[in-house]
């Protein structure tokens, strides 16, 4: 199924829901997930809104990152998840990413050992993995960004060596949610 949502082949089950609360919910799975080194934080935006996505494969993509980011951090670190708000104008550089308009952006990061610039532009390409053979796929990155264009969203990875990587999802917001966000991208 996720090769299937990674080829964009799987229909999605979309709904509304609160991508706060869904985090919420996650918090306990994803410190089981990752292990007692790894402190997990979550910096939830009040009011943030609401998206209608996938929540099965939203939730693999969270889980996917966090356990990217437990691998980086091989002596334990932090890792966080953030929500806010935020609103793309109809710039040349934004409109090449995402279209303008109003989007909840759920951020992951961590503490962990980053990337180089060359390996973080390769990152998201299927099979490419910085890890040893038969501990990794190669497919998160890649499973992740494809979900997020398939929801009519975006992605954004940033990563620096011995600071770290963050990767922000940014879902559409939906409904009437989506008058005003505030901070732009």
């Amino acid at each position: 199924q996720r090769r299937l949502a990674f080829a964009r082949r799987q229909p999605l089950r979309e709904q509304t829901v609160s991508i706060n609360a869904v985090l919420e919910g996650m918090s306990d799975m994803l410190q089981r997930a990752i292990g007692e080194t790894v402190e997990v934080r979550m910096h939830l935006a009040r009011d943030v809104g609401e998206v209608s996505t996938d929540i099965d494969q939203f939730e693999t993509a969270v889980l996917n990152l966090a356990v990217n980011a437990r691998d980086a951090m091989p002596n334990g670190g932090r890792l966080s998840i953030e929500t806010e708000g935020v609103r793309f104008d109809d710039t040349t550089q934004t409109a090449q990413e995402a279209p303008p308009g109003d989007y909840i952006r759920v951020s992951v990061s961590d503490t962990g050992v980053g990337m180089s610039p060359e390996v973080c532009a390769r990152a998201i390409e299927p099979f490419f993995t910085t890890k040893d053979v038969g501990s990794g796929t190669g497919l998160g990155l890649s499973m992740v960004y494809g979900f997020m264009k398939q929801i009519g969203g975006h992605a954004r990875l940033y990563s620096e060596v011995d600071r770290g990587t963050r990767v922000s999802l940014f879902f559409p917001r939906a409904g009437a949610d989506a008058v005003s966000a505030g901070n732009p991208a």
